[in-house]
């Protein structure tokens, strides 16, 4: 019987050891979480080359176009932990509005357009 079953082990190298655990092990993957697992060394090393193809690919094809400027790169592989960024939309609220997105249901108070105040009537 080993050591460990036995309680010989002092806490302190029980959790040294559990450091020394590579990430692609169990414990690690479910101390970060589902989505990491299988996520070895090999994995980030493959996604990167995944994304130097693209990137490669990207760029002779922006030589070789007579507008490159239109080109969009590539987005890059998706990794675990890493969040992909929205596209940025280049709407204004002004142009939203204008084409009749998101516009209230009603004008008046407690929409997005205020009413002007009301004036005082005047009596002659």
């Amino acid at each position: 019987m080993c050591d460990l079953a036995r309680g010989r082990l002092s806490p302190k190298l029980v959790l040294a050891l559990i450091r020394q655990l590579p990430p692609e092990s169990a414990y690690i993957s479910a101390v970060r979480g589902p989505e990491y697992a299988g996520w070895d060394r090999h994995a980030y090393m493959v996604a990167d080359l995944f994304d130097a193809v693209q990137r490669l690919t990207f760029l002779f094809a922006a030589s070789k176009a007579k507008d490159p400027k239109k080109l969009k790169p590539p987005p890059p592989y998706p990794r675990p932990g890493v969040e992909t960024k929205p596209e940025p939309t280049k709407t204004t609220p002004l142009l939203s509005r204008l084409r009749g997105e998101g516009a209230p249901a009603h004008l008046g108070p407690g929409s997005a357009i205020p009413l002007p105040p009301p004036r005082p009537i005047e009596r002659a």
